[in-house]
């Protein structure tokens, strides 16, 4: 960076004279203030000159026969104040000067940056230009306005000074003035180090903003992937530079000063010893000559100031270069003359070529036409051209061949405002400002929007949910970058200001490519609202969220490879259906193989108590030896159920609703997603939750709060992951009783929701959740030790809820609703880094090791072979203890683990050499779910936002 603004300059370079005329400019409208500054320097510098001629006076007055003593404390007293009203109102008046300069200029510099082209942000980093208008515009100070004080202050001192001595003695005055020259050749050579230390203070303050900002706005990528040492070492490098380059300012300042300061001394030296010859004193008084002395020693501080005034002068004029090459850069060629009333979106690419470099074509001789009114899907691998594509449309990039026309005429010819005001852009990284929800949707031309239009473009954009839920609502400061909402919900914020834009030409340029299948959903609805009755470009990866687009162009190497619908593509066999069946064929068809260099696909390393809870589900007939031991623990079941019935046994009831999920039979059905599920929910819709969990495998002292960040030896691996996914306090305690009552002390609630505590019945509850495996259903049928059921398959009639997880063919005898689990994303063990499903594709191939500890380990499996994954896995106890052998043995290869275990494996040495990846599961449901769970929560009193 040094090299290239060093040739910059020398490219830019006037004299300094010149750059200093130009920044003289901005004194323009101030010149009465200027010269009243000037006057009250002045009159300062009189005043103390003055004050010298009184000591002078002092002294002769002793040999007068009436001296006036009592005059001269009133005169001294009274330069003194003279002095003082000159100096204040000099400093005062040329700071006001100096800071109008640099507010000026700074204004100047921020209106270039909005004007100038797409390019000069590419060439120019964050940092450098953050520094530009902080740190280097501030330097101006030093040659516009600071470097003047210190020339008619101290320059008037030097002046008037100077002038005394040589009223007295003319001759002497002419023998000190011998150091002249060598000062100005120390100036001189101080001056070139100068320039050049200043520029390289500059710049290497431009590197440390630079990385600053980059900790600043990807600080959980640096957190994600470790890389906190890095940008600790990157720092510190930029700030040393710095230093060094401040060091070495400040050595030559005092270095240069001193020498001068040398200089002015050996000529004091001089004068006093000339005063002690015989004669040379002689023609002056006493008086005199202790004024001509006190005159000569007042020099010594002017002097030194004028000679630093040369650092700041140098230093001002480099940073004045730096800031007149941005305020001079050209800017976005605008001399198109015609003004739209209403675009038709009309768009025409006729032959078009463009090159970021000269040299490597990035769009190579398109041409496409887009009627108004149709929806065009830009597909293709990345780095194929699309974004650059639809930048050539409001002109972000110009072509250098071909035409892009709208309505039949070339965007050139267009004034550049008047085109943008056309269309309308919701790209994939979202900006948002710090500032509030309605002030980011009515942003810029769109400020005297209503409240009342900017709620309804919210309710377009499916937003007035979440808005809701805000602290504020619309006036809810967002923070840096809208650092309240999530990705979502700042996707759905740019819908709806392109919404309330209302343009005729809309760019979706990647605008749902990160989000979960739920927040999809939503975006994709407000999308089809957002296109309806004007020209839409989709720039896309996900082929799924393009099918019914009117025109499909493909673009690879920066031409258009195909175009046509979806249908027509996918008949073509050709490169688009290519993409798709990429994307589509490989979960639609899996093609599982069955070995791994010798392993068997499925591993199971069960102890004999798993293998029993097999055999429920299998219906194996040695199981009726247990019938007459089902029968008892039924009897003893019923019973403790009904002593809480009827009051023999206490039961507590919380001062807030309280929802229990569980299940009727043992092992894993899908408790904790669903817990995750309904905290999600209903937080989403204002209700303040807590969660309560027993904690299984824990070993702590109970009751206990757990955090994202808790110890899985203490809380047991649910309640971690309960508290990292829900965002809500948790507390785990086999005690549910105990566990609420401590939610309820530390916490404002509105609801606690119990994982696995169906049978818990000591706690009071309001709602009752059921959850059953679909894919086993309730196994046998029988209860306890025959059998997998904790109550008899009756009790779900009680229930309020019954969900199956997956699809369930069994006669439950009662309705359930089915919940799917889906893989969110894969979450990598070491880094922290998270890929969607298909980016975790590609990277991983078709092939993976699995390992999974739950209830039921197989629909893991399962789960993964439907989506596409060809499997070798390994099934271990439910809560199994993870061992270094148990990972270590595994052949080489990704390994994928449910979140449950990831907890315990994370522990592991081993997890830090292996390529370790956990599956985040979501629970998935048919959207009329929504209305079953709003009529079930507002049934407790629950109110729902």
């Amino acid at each position: 960076m040094n090299q290239k603004v060093e040739t910059d300059i020398e490219i830019v370079r006037s004299s300094d004279w010149d750059t200093y005329k130009r920044l003289l400019k901005y004194v323009k409208g101030q010149w009465f203030i200027f010269v009243l500054a000037v006057i009250g320097f002045i009159v300062g510098a009189g005043a103390e000159a003055y004050a010298a001629n009184v000591i002078g006076q002092v002294i002769d007055a002793f040999n007068q026969t009436d001296p006036k003593f009592w005059l001269f404390p009133v005169l001294i007293f009274g330069s003194a104040i003279v002095r003082a009203l000159g100096a204040i109102a000099g400093e005062l008046l040329l700071s006001r000067i100096s800071f109008n300069i640099v507010h000026r200029i700074r204004c100047e510099l921020f209106e270039r940056l909005l004007v100038v082209p797409s390019n000069f942000f590419e060439q120019s980093s964050q940092g450098e230009l953050v520094s530009r208008l902080t740190f280097t515009a501030a330097q101006l100070r030093d040659t516009a306005t600071d470097a003047i004080k210190i020339v008619v202050q101290d320059g008037a001192k030097l002046f008037v000074f100077l002038g005394g001595m040589v009223l007295i003695n003319w001759k002497l005055t002419g023998l000190f003035l011998i150091i002249t020259p060598l000062v100005a050749f120390v100036v001189r050579l101080a001056s070139k180090r100068f320039r050049k230390i200043s520029q390289r203070i500059q710049n290497s303050m431009g590197d440390v903003t630079h990385v600053v900002s980059e900790a600043v706005t990807g600080f959980r990528e640096i957190r994600t992937f470790g890389g906190d040492e890095h940008e600790t070492d990157k720092f510190t490098k930029a700030s040393d530079r710095n230093r060094k380059q401040n060091l070495k300012m400040v050595a030559t300042k005092a270095t240069s000063a001193q020498i001068i300061q040398i200089f002015v001394a050996f000529a004091l030296a001089l004068l006093i010893g000339l005063l002690l010859q015989p004669g040379i004193i002689g023609v002056m008084t006493e008086g005199q000559l202790v004024t001509y002395l006190t005159l000569a020693g007042l020099l010594a501080s002017p002097i030194k100031k004028l000679s630093d005034v040369n650092a700041r002068l140098q230093r001002g004029l480099a940073a004045a270069h730096d800031v007149f090459q941005q305020i001079d850069h050209p800017s976005e060629i605008d001399e198109g003359q015609i003004m739209f009333d209403q675009s038709k979106g009309l768009i025409q690419f006729d032959n078009v070529s463009f090159s970021y470099d000269q040299k490597n074509q990035i769009v190579n001789e398109i041409s496409l036409t887009i009627e108004p009114g149709q929806t065009v899907a830009l597909v293709g691998p990345s780095g194929a051209g699309k974004t650059t594509i639809a930048s050539l449309i409001p002109r972000f990039y110009d072509a250098q061949s071909g035409s892009v026309l709208i309505d039949g005429k070339s965007v050139m010819d267009y004034q550049l405002t008047s085109l943008r005001q056309q269309i309308a852009i919701v790209s994939e990284q979202v900006t948002l400002f710090n500032d509030t929800l309605l002030k980011n949707i009515a942003y810029g031309s769109l400020a005297n929007s209503t409240e009342s239009e900017v709620r309804t473009v919210l309710d377009r954009a499916q937003a007035t949910e979440f808005v809701e839920n805000l602290p504020d609502g619309l006036d809810t400061l967002l923070g840096d970058n809208g650092a309240l909402l999530s990705g979502g919900q700042r996707q759905r914020v740019a819908i709806a200001r392109a919404l309330l834009k209302n343009a005729p030409i809309l760019i979706l340029d990647e605008a749902t490519s990160a989000l979960d299948t739920e927040t999809e959903r939503h975006v994709q609805q407000a999308i089809a609202e957002v296109v309806q009755d004007r020209t839409t470009i989709v720039i896309a990866h996900r082929l799924s969220t393009i099918e019914s687009a009117d025109l499909i162009a493909v673009v690879d190497g920066g031409r258009i490879i195909e175009q046509g619908t979806h249908s027509e593509l996918l008949a073509k066999k050709g490169a688009y259906s290519a993409l798709y069946e990429a994307q589509f064929e490989k979960s639609a068809k899996p093609q599982i193989k069955s070995d791994y260099s010798g392993y068997s696909p499925t591993t199971i390393n069960l102890s004999p108590e798993s293998r029993l809870v097999d055999s429920w589900y299998s219906g194996s007939s040695w199981l009726d030896l247990f019938r007459p031991f089902s029968s008892v623990f039924g009897w003893f079941a019923k019973r403790r159920r009904v002593r809480f019935e009827k009051g023999v046994s206490q039961q507590w009831k919380a001062p807030i609703p309280v929802v229990v999920v569980g299940n009727i039979t043992v092992g894993g059905t899908g408790k904790t997603p669903l817990t995750i599920f309904l905290s999600r929910w209903l937080t989403k819709r204002g209700v303040k939750v807590g969660l309560v969990s027993r904690g299984y495998g824990g070993r702590a002292k109970y009751p206990l709060l757990v955090s994202p960040t808790t110890d899985i030896i203490g809380a047991g691996d649910e309640a971690v992951i309960l508290a990292r996914r829900s965002n809500c306090p948790v507390v785990v305690d086999p005690d549910r009783v105990r566990a609420v009552k401590k939610l309820v002390r530390e916490y404002s609630l509105d609801v606690v929701i119990s994982d696995d505590g169906l049978q818990h019945y000591a706690l009071n509850r309001d709602i009752e959740i059921a959850v059953i495996d679909g894919e086993r259903g309730v196994g046998n049928g029988r209860l306890l030790p025959s059998g997998p059921l904790r109550e008899p398959i009756s009790r779900l009639s009680e229930v309020d809820w019954v969900v199956s997880n997956g699809t369930c063919d069994t006669d439950l005898g009662v309705s359930f609703d089915r919940m799917c689990a889906v893989v969110e994303a894969f979450v990598s063990l070491s880094s922290g880094r998270r890929l969607s499903p298909s980016e975790f594709s590609d990277l991983a191939g078709n092939r993976l090791i699995a390992l999974a500890g739950i209830g039921n380990p197989m629909r893991f499996k399962t789960t993964l072979e439907t989506m596409g994954f060809g499997v070798q896995f390994v099934a271990f106890d439910d809560h199994h203890e993870y061992k270094e052998s148990d990972i270590r043995d595994m052949p080489a290869g990704p390994i994928v683990v449910t979140e449950k275990d990831a907890e315990k494996i994370r522990a592991l040495k081993v997890s830090k050499k292996r390529e370790i990846w956990y599956a985040e599961i979501a629970m998935s449901f048919d959207p009329s779910v929504d209305e079953i769970l709003t009529n079930t929560f507002s049934k407790i009193g629950l109110a729902l936002k």
